[in-house]
């Protein structure tokens, strides 16, 4: 996986970098948060209409969040998209979000 490799860190046999993997580890630990927060409010919501604009501000705080780790969305979508199809980048992506907070 060519995209994901990041010269000057180490990587994983999985060819993502470490720095790659603790980025969107802290991202993800960031954005679950969010999502939790989010997932609270949303039971309390009293409409449909309600609900969809505190999904909307979780999407643009979750993009926030994600950039302030130095990704894109997409670079973060990849790394998820291969942690899926990866069972030890998944275990390394978790740990680094455990780490983060």
């Amino acid at each position: 996986m060519p995209e994901f490799r990041n010269s000057g860190s180490a990587e994983g046999g999985d060819g993502v970098s470490d720095d790659l993997v603790a980025k969107a580890g802290r991202a993800l630990g960031k954005v679950a948060r969010i999502q939790e927060a989010v997932r609270e409010r949303a039971e309390a919501a009293r409409t449909e209409e309600e609900r969809q604009q505190l999904s909307q501000r979780a999407d643009q705080a979750a993009t926030v969040v994600v950039s302030e780790e130095g990704l894109s969305v997409e670079q973060y979508g990849r790394v998820l998209a291969a942690a899926d199809e990866d069972a030890d980048l998944e275990e390394r992506l978790l740990a680094a979000a455990q780490e983060s907070g």
